[in-house]
């Protein structure tokens, strides 16, 4: 059953982390620590939140299904094929296969 899991996992992402690193004046240094990079496999949601109604101007929304991890948080942001995108939900699933599922909305 592990290697017919194995064989959707097709995309890879990466994960990366802003750094807690505060300059001179105390202000966030804007750099991001990569947490690591995973096979994942990628699915299209619904084109907005609940709270955006739906709307078709929100933006586009991705699930992905990893291996499990306890590396990535809510917040941390997700880059696959050349797109950056922030992690809104991180869901450890132990039934069956142990995965990991990350639900992401792209940033503009």
């Amino acid at each position: 059953m592990g290697q017919e899991f194995s064989g959707i996992l097709r995309e890879r992402i990466t994960i990366e982390r802003q750094s807690a690193d505060r300059d001179p004046l105390g202000s966030a240094e804007p750099l991001w620590n990569s947490i690591g990079d995973f096979w994942a496999a990628a699915e299209a949601m619904r084109s907005g939140r609940a709270e955006a109604g739906e709307s078709r101007s929100a933006l586009p929304r991705w699930r992905f299904v990893l291996r499990e991890t306890q590396a990535i948080k809510p917040g941390d942001r997700l880059i696959w094929s050349g797109r950056v995108m922030t992690v809104s939900s991180v869901i450890l699933e132990h039934r069956l296969i142990p995965k990991t599922i990350l639900q992401a909305e792209e940033t503009r």
